[in-house]
């Protein structure tokens, strides 16, 4: 059939693809089809699907403005598209009782279908050849996209000696990577054709069970899967934001939320953003005029997220797909509730090629550390994760003794807190906190509610050169960071313990007894450094000053034991006439020579 006989052109970039597009569509011809056209130009591909569907209702959007090529002088795309408008309409008038033209940007035409709850059961995207554009285009048009429809995908292989971002293929392959999993290729050359083989894999609570029963049922609806809020704070990370966005949302754990937070970044960010997350009701995008820091950002998100877990995403870092099922999972089994699982990570380079597995700080003292999952049969179980897996899970996660001192944990994004711990150890006053999230959080949550590691790799860790922490791989010979990282940590060890002496009233009833090994935690030493640490002029000028209020919470035994365990000499003695208003109580003699006497007793028995 020649479908354009007595019509009038100026371009043909069409003709060449029809042997391959009736050979597609060929066993649905004359099926009432919905066919969805983005690039309509003078309407050579929607005389093809208005004559050789002949049932079709076909809508055209273009702005018939042209792209930069056909605006430009000179250019040898240069188009008068007043004219190629007017061919359009000429050319298609004998089937205007089957066509709906509309005349606007893409991205606004299809938010008005989408609002209007249109699908179809094919789309052609050929529209603006900026990999922006391409990638917006089809990530807009899937989900107007009917079960077992048609995509076709044009220019996949336009101008290749282009720069990425001023041609398609980068924002087509990064489309194809985000719905991974929802579609099967038909043809793959200079266009993509995919078949949509699945809806939005969202589930409902029914898909998750307990004893192999679904929750539903158990619970008369009344229970319903953990929420789980991603938190995603980017300052200036344009150029990898849309990965880590994209990861979210392939996540195979559907019960979720995610606040994006830019905070007060000064590249494109914001545009990226916007175009990744598009119109996917669970994200939403919050602007924020300064930068907070990850950890200001991140106690800022506590009072606008809503899940019981959360985790906060480095907006350089992306997920795999079965991240929050496995952390979940993992907290929901646990026969001991902790504060945050840690997974392993994939260290990548910036273009995301992996250089190592790296576990943190963290392994597997004995094996009677693993093994700490309820039996499956007795715990609730979530669809993505299969018995497998499951037992997979079980054998590769490890609580982590409260006792334990030092780092034990992947950093930032591998990490999944308890909402109401986050919440537990935030804190007030100003709003900007320059400094890691989880290098606060990890120590914190731990002291309070422990923590378990997860000896799988489930996130990829980004190394760029920008890093504040990692400039390089995982060694156990070399040091992360730099000097000034490690500074600046310092530093911020220093307000935490102010920080904890000063809510000595709120904290110490609820530990039960654990304040002060919690306090000694969050020093990051070891227990052969803490004395030499505890005796640095500005620890105990922290101490000094938070005196009475550690004297007013313990009992005076309690308060002497625990300054003397920590420190000697004058030091020890200003801290306890501080604490009991300027003059040592008469058990605070008795305290200061015992622990004298202790000392010299275990000189003794070091010297033998």
């Amino acid at each position: 059939m020649n479908y354009f006989d007595g019509k009038a052109f100026s371009k043909d970039w069409t003709s060449h693809h029809i042997p391959v597009w009736e050979q597609l569509l060929r066993e649905r011809a004359h099926e009432p089809l919905r066919v969805l056209e983005i690039g309509s130009f003078e309407g050579r591909s929607a005389l093809f699907f208005l004559q050789f569907l002949p049932n079709c209702q076909l809508t055209c959007i273009d702005t018939f403005e042209g792209s930069v090529e056909h605006r430009t002088p000179g250019s040898r795309h240069h188009t008068d598209m007043s004219e190629v408008e007017a061919r359009f309409d000429a050319n298609t008038r004998p089937f205007a009782a089957r066509l709906e033209k509309l005349k606007a940007f893409s991205i606004e035409a299809l938010s008005d279908l989408q609002r209007a709850s249109r699908r179809f059961d094919i789309v052609y995207v050929d529209g603006d050849h900026h990999a922006a554009s391409a990638f917006t285009d089809a990530q807009q048009s899937w989900d107007l996209l009917a079960p077992g429809g048609i995509m076709i995908l044009d220019d996949y292989l336009w101008q290749p000696s282009k720069p990425a971002a001023e041609r398609p293929q980068p924002g087509i392959d990064a489309f194809l990577q985000a719905r991974s999993g929802e579609y099967e290729v038909l043809h793959s050359d200079y266009q993509v054709i995919i078949r949509k083989t699945c809806s939005h894999p969202h589930r409902t609570a029914s898909d998750f069970t307990i004893g192999g029963r679904s929750i539903e049922e158990v619970s008369g609806g009344s229970i319903r899967p953990p929420l789980v809020s991603f938190v995603v704070i980017n300052w200036n990370y344009a150029r990898y934001v849309g990965a880590t966005i994209d990861s979210i949302k392939s996540q195979d754990y559907p019960n979720f939320e995610c606040l994006v937070i830019d905070n007060g970044s000064t590249d494109d960010s914001a545009e990226v953003i916007a175009r990744h997350v598009g119109d996917d009701s669970r994200f939403t995008v919050e602007m924020l005029p300064e930068n907070l820091g990850q950890l200001g950002a991140a106690f800022w998100s506590l009072d606008k997220i809503k899940g019981g877990f959360v985790t906060f995403v480095d907006a350089d870092d992306v997920l795999l797909s079965n991240y929050a099922s496995m952390h979940v999972q993992a907290h929901l089994a646990l026969r001991q509730s902790v504060a945050f699982t840690s997974s392993r990570v994939a260290e990548t380079d910036a273009r995301g090629n992996v250089l190592a597995a790296a576990s943190g700080g963290g392994t597997f003292i004995d094996q009677s550390q693993a093994l700490n999952l309820d039996a499956d049969a007795s715990t609730l179980r979530l669809p993505a994760v299969s018995n497998r897996d499951f037992q997979q899970l079980s054998a590769r996660t490890a609580l982590i003794p409260k006792s334990a001192t030092g780092w034990h944990w992947s950093p930032g994004t591998a990490n999944m807190y308890r909402a109401s711990h986050l919440r537990l150890v935030r804190r007030s006053g100003e709003a900007r906190y320059m400094r890691a999230a989880d290098g606060y959080f990890n120590f914190m949550c731990h002291g309070f509610g422990g923590s378990a590691l997860i000896d799988m790799v489930l996130s990829g860790y980004r190394l760029h050169g920008e890093n504040a922490f990692s400039n390089h791989e995982s060694s156990p010979w070399l040091r992360s960071g730099s000097p000034e990282y490690y500074r600046l940590s310092q530093e911020a060890t220093l307000t935490d313990i102010d920080f904890l002496l000063a809510n000595a009233g709120r904290y110490a009833w609820m530990l039960d007894g654990g304040f002060w090994s919690v306090l000694d935690l969050i020093t990051r030493e070891t227990p052969k450094r803490l004395r030499s640490f505890y005796g640095d002029p500005k620890v105990f000028e922290i101490f000094l000053a938070n005196a009475p209020k550690l004297a007013a919470e313990f009992r005076s035994r309690v308060f002497c034991r625990e300054i003397l365990a920590r420190f000697s000499g004058s030091q020890a003695r200003k801290i306890l006439r501080a604490g009991h208003g300027g003059r040592l109580k008469q058990r605070a003699y008795g305290e200061i020579a015992l622990s004298e006497l202790r000392k010299a007793l275990s000189i003794l028995r070091k010297r033998k």
